[in-house]
């Protein structure tokens, strides 16, 4: 599969060695460090779960991207989500987007940063970086999510 920003190769779950990413179903892009979530890639059926009940979401609303799913090449569609806190608070508008076809997602870097930007210094590679952002993504997904 190949990341729909800049076409490099996703590295997998599996491949990745961290639990966060193959409990999420999460793909990374070794070059941008965004991220691609399928929930039939997910191990955790809770994540699985949560991924489809996101998706319905994307089936009949969302704006048109040109970006093409990694997973079945159906142009994506866009959405604002944020997500409750425990003290009843949204997090910052995350957006995401979805397959209007499959339960996957792509997330750009840049989103996950601003609610927790990764720790290290600018020449931090994407790959830690993914590491970082996925697991801001799994303690968020414990979280209610809200389609705006």
């Amino acid at each position: 599969m190949l990341c729909p920003r800049d076409g490099t190769i996703l590295i997998s779950p599996e491949e990745s060695g961290k639990s966060v990413f193959s409990r999420n179903g999460i793909f990374h892009c070794p070059t941008c460090a965004g991220l691609a979530l399928n929930s039939e890639a997910a191990s955790s059926e809770i994540c699985s779960k949560k991924l489809e009940s996101m998706h319905d979401g994307f089936m009949d609303e969302g704006t048109p991207t040109d970006i093409c799913c990694p997973f079945c090449e159906v142009k994506m569609k866009v959405r604002d989500f944020a997500f409750r806190k425990i003290d009843g608070s949204l997090t910052e508008l995350i957006e995401i987007d979805g397959c209007p076809e499959c339960s996957s997602f792509w997330l750009d870097s840049g989103e996950l940063q601003r609610l927790s930007p990764p720790n290290g210094d600018k020449n931090e590679n994407t790959d830690s970086e993914a590491r970082a952002l996925a697991v801001v993504f799994d303690l968020l997904f414990h979280l209610p999510f809200v389609l705006l």
